[in-house]
């Protein structure tokens, strides 16, 4: 039997949603391609565990409030009854009916005017050099004012495909490059290269101290101490997440050492390059969240005091971004500048991307 048209258009967006979702996991339920049903049965294990827990354990990529919005909204099921709240506990052999909820569909976003700094366009794609503090998708507690609102606001036809076109993300308070597709055949096209790591993405990092060169191996996923961060886990936990640290350049910053680092992603997880340099004892200058280490002079760049107001959180920014164009095939290479912020805060540190290395 022939493939009709419109199947063959709903399996490529199945699977570029599908490949986005893996690639970099979100806190919202956006990671959630369509609607579906679960059954699981609770083992010895969970037994007496907090029905919350036992949710974090099967949807390791949501945030525990996140999970237990499901259960207040009455999406969980124990035994066939509706689950009372989130710290009920749970025997082993108990069954979970989960009614895993429909995501907002892109069409459902609100288009709204946006300021974009567009680095490039033609009909295919788009490339964006996002501001620091501009979150990229609509999510809980952020449903405008997003980069994918203003995307939809610029190009309509975007609503057409999935997340607005976006196949990567940045973290709210990282600044630089990203890529969006217009139609869902680029799209698709740039998930297939971003699945093969054939997209190259260059990252500048003001870190403290002076992290190794070289290529940062770990397992990755959710902290289990604290389900709102990510960590680096036991080996076989989790997915891999790979980061090169390619070169350094030392400074001094209030009076401590500082290293402006230039890294590659092999894999894109959420918050990876400031999981990966705190796991190396170097924390990324201002970053709010991944601190370990870091000196008291962190507080002056990040957290709420941000008494310096050069930058917004972590000194983190995308600088460039290869990739090949998914219609043309030719190679695509852009690059572009910190925010002035940032550049502010490396010249005090004494460095800058212009120096020898």
């Amino acid at each position: 039997m022939n493939t009709s048209k419109h199947e063959r258009a709903e399996s490529r967006k199945e699977e570029a949603v599908d490949y986005i979702d893996q690639e970099e996991s979100d806190l919202s339920s956006l990671e959630q391609s369509s609607a579906e049903v679960r059954e699981i049965t609770v083992s010895s294990t969970l037994d007496g565990a907090r029905l919350d827990r036992v949710l974090a354990e099967v949807f390791p990529d949501l945030s525990r409030t996140h999970l237990q919005g499901w259960i207040n909204e009455g999406h969980i099921q124990l035994d066939q009854r509706p689950a009372l709240k989130p710290s009920q506990s749970v025997r082993a052999g108990q069954v979970l009916l989960i009614a895993v909820p429909q995501a907002p569909q892109t069409e459902s976003w609100q288009a709204e005017p946006m300021n974009l700094n567009i680095v490039f366009e033609d009909a295919e794609l788009v490339v964006i050099n996002k501001p620091a503090g501009l979150v990229v998708h609509p999510a809980a507690g952020h449903p405008r004012g997003t980069l994918a609102n203003g995307l939809i606001g610029h190009a309509p036809e975007m609503t057409r495909v999935p997340r607005a076109g976006i196949v990567h993300r940045l973290d709210r308070d990282t600044s630089g490059l990203l890529v969006a597709a217009k139609t869902l055949p680029a799209q698709v096209a740039l998930v297939r290269q971003l699945q093969a790591r054939q997209v190259h993405r260059t990252y500048w990092a003001l870190a403290w101290g002076c992290p190794r060169l070289g290529v940062i191996s770990t397992w990755f996923g959710r902290d289990p101490r604290d389900r709102q961060k990510m960590a680096v886990l036991p080996d076989g936990k989790g997915k891999e997440a790979i980061t090169k640290v390619e070169s350094t350049q030392a400074g001094l910053l209030f009076g401590q050492p500082v290293s402006l680092v230039r890294l590659n992603l092999e894999t894109g997880r959420t918050h990876q390059i400031r999981v990966h340099l705190e796991h190396l004892g170097c924390p990324i200058v201002g970053d709010p969240t991944y601190t370990r280490r870091a000196p008291h002079a962190n507080r002056l760049l990040g957290g709420k005091e941000r008494i310096t107001g050069l930058i917004l959180g972590q000194a983190l920014h995308a600088q460039s971004l290869e990739f090949m164009h998914p219609t043309q095939g030719k190679p695509m290479h852009f690059s572009c500048p910190p925010p002035e912020g940032l550049q502010k805060l490396l010249s005090l540190a004494g460095l800058g991307l212009n120096k020898p290395e």
